[in-house]
């Protein structure tokens, strides 16, 4: 089973939004034992990590009642602010852990917003981070698209088009769709760059180690936007990209790694350990 050569990322897991949600959350955990601590949707989009942190008493709500009491930690994706100010009418005790990229998304959604620009964000509209961000701007002002295909310019209202991104897709889908605005003449265009540079460098890592190895496992949450996003990337220049939650799906998968020269890459919520466990697994045959 062992393999010739293990190439591993060293971007790989966890950046620093997720590790400080993580670590904040066992701290509160730790000092509210038995206490009412609820994270306001899953903290992170890691399935195992979520699943420990409920086991520690973490449970997972998607609505808080006004008389509600306890502790309430807002997830690394962030919230929608009228869901926020329903926290802060309430006696609950709020701990934001949004991610200060997402938070950075959030206030130039509403800077643009507030000065008229009618607002669009490049993304996944059913994804919590956009779903919170575009909150941020008025009524009937803001746009989701998924990339310069779902475009239309001329349906687009005004003259004054902000145009920003949700966090974790591949940095040409956002220029992409800037550079056809740009060859829009007559057009007031604010482009703010909200894409996060540590996942840019697991895209390019993963990609450029993608191209070397027979085959590539991306560890991440299936539920998990940006370790998808790097799956993709991989299976465009290797098409035999696996993306995997644990070892064992390796194991379930059945394959011979004897000789073959293997790339592990790992998406930004998934901790350090289950990467660990991944690599013993691959070299030692499970």
């Amino acid at each position: 089973m062992m393999p010739k050569k293990l190439i591993i990322s060293d971007s790989a897991g966890v950046c620093f939004g997720v590790e400080k949600a993580v670590t904040t959350a066992e701290e509160v955990l730790n000092e509210n034992s038995n206490k009412n601590v609820k994270s306001f949707g899953p903290l992170i989009h890691n399935p195992q990590v979520v699943d420990i942190l409920q086991k520690k008493g973490l449970s997972v709500v998607d609505e808080i009642k006004k008389n509600e009491r306890g502790t309430i930690i807002i997830r690394a994706h962030g919230i929608p602010n009228y869901q926020e100010k329903d926290l802060e009418e309430s006696e609950i005790n709020v701990i934001d852990m949004t991610c200060p990229i997402v938070k950075k998304l959030q206030f130039a959604v509403k800077y643009l917003s507030d000065n008229d620009y009618f607002v669009i964000i490049v993304g996944n509209n059913k994804h919590p981070e956009v779903i919170g961000a575009k909150s941020y701007a008025k009524n009937e002002s803001v746009m989701v698209i998924k990339d310069k295909n779902e475009l239309n310019v001329e349906q687009i209202p005004g003259n004054k088009i902000g145009i920003v991104a949700q966090t974790t897709i591949p940095k040409e889908l956002f220029w992409d769709v800037v550079d056809i605005f740009k060859l829009v003449t007559n057009l007031n265009i604010k482009a703010i760059d909200t894409l996060c540079d540590d996942i840019n460098n697991k895209q390019i890592e993963s990609k450029e180690i993608a191209k070397d190895v027979d085959i590539m496992f991306v560890i991440g949450g299936k539920n998990s936007s940006n370790t998808k996003e790097i799956a993709d990337i991989c299976k465009n220049v290797n098409k035999n990209t696996y993306q995997i939650e644990t070892f064992k799906e390796i194991k379930d998968l059945n394959m011979n790694l004897r000789n073959k020269v293997v790339g592990i890459t790992a998406g930004a919520s998934t901790p350090p350990w289950l990467i660990k466990q991944t690599i013993d697994g691959v070299l030692h045959g499970g």
